[in-house]
């Protein structure tokens, strides 16, 4: 089914049950790992890299200032998702719904990257044909197509 679709008053959720079901569940999944000891999640370095490389103090106070916000942007934009699959939310997408959408989805992708073992183009090609058991590079694919879906949608004429 065509996630997205562009009517005369905006941009509308157009996914099958399934697909809600699905991105229900990792949007759920998302805010769990949001909620927990992203100290000790691998995820949390790469959704929240540090800021100087080469300075580990400068890049904790940094952190320090930032990661409670970002966090919280994070949580909104996954709840904002959320409420839209659950039928919580209908209509047409406001300008703050598709960036939620745009930003979520990346965290999403991010975060399955992570699992996966994707650090860049040469690790993503390698993780093709991985034994995940759950296929979660199918999920991952997928997540893609629906980002680009949504992107293209947005950019459409109207």
């Amino acid at each position: 089914m065509i996630p997205f679709v562009r009517r005369a008053d905006g941009v509308h959720l157009g996914m099958s049950s399934g697909e809600r079901g699905v991105l229900t569940s990792l949007t759920e999944q998302l805010q769990q790992v949001l909620d927990g000891d992203l100290a000790s999640d691998p995820v949390a370095a790469r959704m929240f890299p540090d800021a100087y490389r080469d300075d580990p103090d400068a890049s904790a106070e940094f952190r320090r200032w930032t990661e409670s916000d970002l966090v919280a942007q994070k949580t909104t934009n996954a709840s904002t998702v959320h409420a839209w699959l659950t039928g919580a939310r209908d209509g047409a997408f406001t300008s703050e719904d598709e960036q939620a959408w745009l930003r979520c989805l990346t965290d999403l992708r991010l975060t399955i990257a992570v699992r996966l073992g994707i650090v860049d183009a040469a690790t993503e090609a390698q993780s093709y044909g991985a034994d995940t058991g759950v296929g979660l590079r199918d999920v991952y694919d997928w997540l893609g197509y629906v980002q680009e879906h949504l992107v293209e949608t947005l950019t459409s004429a109207h």
